[in-house]
């Protein structure tokens, strides 16, 4: 790590990496890229995830992704650091034809090229990282050129730079992301009424169901919707999504 590079990573902001995660022909979902890097004494292009995050590339690059151009998923991890404490994944994948690559490495070996650009978070602020990560996410499958990992390392500062604790505080918690292309066509805010308007009777069923802990499977393509309607559900409980959500990753 130059000092140069080392001099753009804040550990005290609330981005963790920004990960570039690829499909593998032969190894399946694999990290190909983080800044900074996910384990300590580490490469920026190491496979290796810590064993606690062993399932981030099958999180990030979800089964069934390569049906759709473009979507957005958000997951949970445990903390590292903390037991306690969770940290909070937004996932922005695409896949373009391999025509549109302009240094094709090796493992490239379909017609088209699949990948996701992941933030990990500290703070829950999924739509607003949503929105900035879909236009990132765009520019970087645009340039065709996957090695220029530039853009990607500035993302990691902006984000820290204008991210902030005090978000969560304001309406920005409740933002969500509908993204078909990359520019959405709609920023709308968490909508308990469009959530009743669906499930009707059932949303009562699965609030209560949510109040006594049950376990609930909830299945529904794409995954960005299915995401919208969960975290609509939670954010029918006073503070479930600014703060009740700490320790939603921990394993007891």
């Amino acid at each position: 790590m130059t000092d140069e590079q080392n001099s753009s990573i804040n550990p005290r902001g609330p981005i963790l990496h920004v990960i570039v995660v690829g499909f593998h022909h032969k190894k399946g979902c694999q990290v190909e890229y983080s800044f900074p890097p996910l384990v300590d004494g580490g490469t920026y292009d190491s496979n290796e995830c810590p064993p606690g995050w062993k399932y981030l590339p099958t999180l990030a690059l979800p089964d069934g992704s390569h049906n759709y151009e473009e979507d957005t998923v958000y997951f949970h991890l445990p903390s590292l650091t903390n037991p306690k404490e969770t940290v909070y994944g937004i996932s922005c994948f695409r896949q373009i034809p391999v025509e549109k690559v302009t240094n094709r490495t090796a493992d490239i070996t379909r017609g088209t090229v699949q990948k996701s650009v992941c933030v990990l978070s500290t703070l829950p602020l999924y739509g607003h990282i949503q929105v900035k990560m879909a236009l990132i996410t765009h520019a970087y499958f645009q340039e065709g050129d996957f090695s220029k990992v530039s853009l990607l390392q500035d993302t990691y500062t902006n984000l820290n730079d204008c991210l902030n604790e005090e978000m969560l505080e304001s309406s920005q918690v409740f933002v969500a992301i509908c993204v078909w292309t990359y520019i959405p066509k709609s920023i709308f805010w968490l909508s308990p009424r469009d959530l009743v308007l669906q499930f009707k009777h059932k949303a009562l069923l699965m609030f209560k169901l949510m109040l006594l802990e049950r376990k609930v499977l909830f299945f529904k393509s794409p995954v960005q919707h299915l995401c919208s309607t969960i975290l609509s559900l939670l954010s029918l409980h006073p503070g479930m999504i600014e703060k009740g959500l700490k320790e939603s990753a921990c394993v007891k």
